[in-house]
């Protein structure tokens, strides 16, 4: 999915014949961010083992189908990886003073897995802004050297969008997932504060979402994609109905999926744009 959707935002919300990146350029920096969200994957799952083990009996993995030991060897193989990597692309582009932005990512990550995740509103937060980061990320070379004519409008309305459906979906999962968080002592704002609070919140995000579909809408000519987003808009509060009147985790479980369908749409949104 990252590299499908930093493809897209590549070849249809840049001008490619003036972007600073290039085709080999791309490549070495959406090969970064799959590297640095694959071990985010990793570490994560060696941190919630605990949880998952409550929360998803069939898909635990950290000292279930693969050894605590193994896990981080995968996790610092992946991180040695995106390293050279990151070198590689900062000499191409003569930007080695930026080479920072990869550690920040990889300590934010490593930080969520470890202590956010179970912090009330901020966990969910870092999420959003990462998965926003991942869009950003692809206009940043250019921006940083001076060359955002090259960069459309539409990369930052993806960009809010990306962050607003991703922090609403973690607010929706952490509905879902309340037990197992609650026996494992991770302090989310639903385990905190009680359902009823995290259902509120959830529709605050919500109704931000869909006023940030609205405005993209009105920003648009093309029927097509005024349609589809006008759809989005409709699945959002179809999932508000939901993540509402929930009385147990299936009805959350349904608010999730319809919210992955948003997000696959907005996706679908880039192919035509």
């Amino acid at each position: 999915m990252v590299a499908l959707i930093q493809s897209l935002i590549y070849h249809q919300l840049l001008d490619t014949f003036h972007s600073v990146l290039g085709l080999t350029g791309f490549v070495l920096l959406c090969s970064i961010t799959m590297l640095i969200a694959a071990s985010g994957y990793v570490i994560n799952d060696y941190y919630d083992a605990p949880i998952d083990r409550i929360n998803r009996p069939q898909r635990w993995i950290a000292g279930n189908t693969w050894t605590k030991r193994h896990v981080l060897i995968v996790y610092f193989s992946l991180l040695a990886l995106g390293a050279i990597i990151s070198v590689v692309l900062a000499i191409r582009l003569s930007m080695m003073a930026y080479l920072f932005i990869y550690p920040i990512a990889v300590i934010g990550l490593w930080l969520y897995s470890f202590t956010l995740k179970c912090k009330p509103i901020a966990g969910n937060l870092w999420v959003g802004l990462f998965c926003a980061g991942v869009v950003a990320i692809v206009a940043l070379p250019d921006w940083l050297a001076g060359n955002q004519e090259v960069i459309s409008q539409a990369l930052w309305y993806y960009c809010a969008f990306a962050f607003l459906t991703t922090w609403y979906r973690e607010v929706v999962k952490d509905l879902e997932d309340v037990e197992g968080d609650a026996r494992a002592s991770c302090q989310t704002f639903v385990v905190r504060y009680g359902l009823l609070s995290g259902k509120i919140m959830a529709l605050i995000l919500g109704v931000i979402l869909v006023a940030a579909l609205y405005a993209w809408d009105t920003d648009q000519s093309g029927s097509t994609v005024k349609l589809i987003l006008t759809i989005m808009q409709g699945a959002v509060i179809a999932s508000m109905a939901f993540v509402w009147w929930a009385s147990d985790k299936v009805y959350f479980h349904h608010a999730s999926l319809v919210i992955k369908g948003v997000m696959l749409a907005g996706t679908f949104i880039l192919l035509i744009i």
